[in-house]
């Protein structure tokens, strides 16, 4: 099996992308068993200039123009040759065993669509506060002592982060072709300062629509680097919106089973979390309102413009 390890990128960061190679370049799997390609998606200034990928003989750039990161996936899927395809953020080192204990559980175990890491380690530029650290698993960290698989769309301990993802590649294909027969998926993408984030896991779910598996492995682990500027308040209630928001637009693009609440007694239980919380915990508590309102006004006016997958 090949691999195409794909990294999608935008005005990145030099130390921390710079890592991110120097991770990949001292992997196991031995390089002819694997492709690199760099998604530039809109740099300010093309980073084929800045990142050096020669050392790989099977390295590409690849600039893709329309801005955001579900365009850059899309685009990197139409460019890979392998048959798995392993996604790998700019700001990620992965362990050096980390695309060889993939591409042989994926080999030996064919009922697996997705998978991915089971421990995500951050790395800090500056130490999280005590008020901080309550919210920081919006920071795509993770730490599992055990492996998880399922096919139940709503067991999210089997869900992989987008982070270290690895898909097999007709299963990201089937997901390019839902992006492009359902214009409200492509929504899910991050675009820029806007936060949303789930369109790792509506990829990673058409695995289960597909029949197949998705797990996490403890085995697989990720150096996550966080910059001083993620643990800024403001940054973390952005995230913790775009959170909220993409939670709401998925259910609603894959009919997640929720328990149906009154809604008197769910702004009942709002304003009683309001009245308890202060400083950073109330104002993410309320962009989370706030987001998730807007999403529901986002979703009303996408099913007048288009069906839903499952119209």
């Amino acid at each position: 099996m090949v691999a195409s390890v794909i990294i999608c990128t935008h005005n990145p960061i030099p130390k921390y992308i710079n890592r991110t190679l120097l991770g990949l370049k001292e992997q196991t799997l031995d390089f002819n068993n694997w492709e690199l390609l760099i998604i530039d998606n809109a740099s300010k200034v093309s980073i084929s200039k800045s990142v050096d990928v020669s050392w790989h003989p099977f390295g590409r750039h690849i600039r893709e123009e329309k801005i955001g990161l579900t365009s850059a996936r899309i685009r990197g899927i139409k460019e890979a040759k392998g048959d798995l395809l392993v996604f790998v953020d700019d700001d990620n080192c992965l362990k050096d065993n980390y695309l060889e204990i993939i591409v042989n559980k994926m080999e030996t175990v064919p009922l697996i669509g997705a998978l991915g890491a089971g421990k995500i380690f951050p790395e800090f530029e500056r130490e999280p506060t005590f008020e901080e650290l309550p919210f920081l698993r919006s920071l795509a960290l993770r730490n599992e002592q055990r492996a998880y698989f399922s096919n139940d769309v709503n067991y999210n301990k089997a869900i992989p982060f987008g982070a270290g993802l690895a898909i097999r590649r007709f299963i990201a294909c089937a997901y390019v072709n839902t992006c492009l027969d359902c214009p409200a998926a492509t929504i899910l993408g991050r675009t820029g300062k806007l936060l949303i984030s789930g369109e790792d896991i509506d990829l990673v779910l058409h695995a289960c629509r597909e029949g197949y598996l998705t797990g996490v492995l403890p085995e697989l682990e990720i150096i996550h680097f966080i910059p001083k500027t993620r643990l800024e308040h403001s940054y973390l209630i952005r995230i913790a919106a775009g959170h909220k928001a993409s939670g709401y637009l998925l259910e609603k693009l894959w009919r997640f089973e929720v328990y149906p609440e009154n809604r008197l007694i769910k702004w009942g239980r709002f304003w009683k979390k309001r009245l308890k919380s202060k400083g950073l915990a109330r104002k993410i508590l309320i962009a989370e309102c706030k987001a998730e309102k807007a999403a529901q006004r986002q979703w009303q006016e996408l099913t007048h413009k288009t069906k839903s997958r499952f119209g």
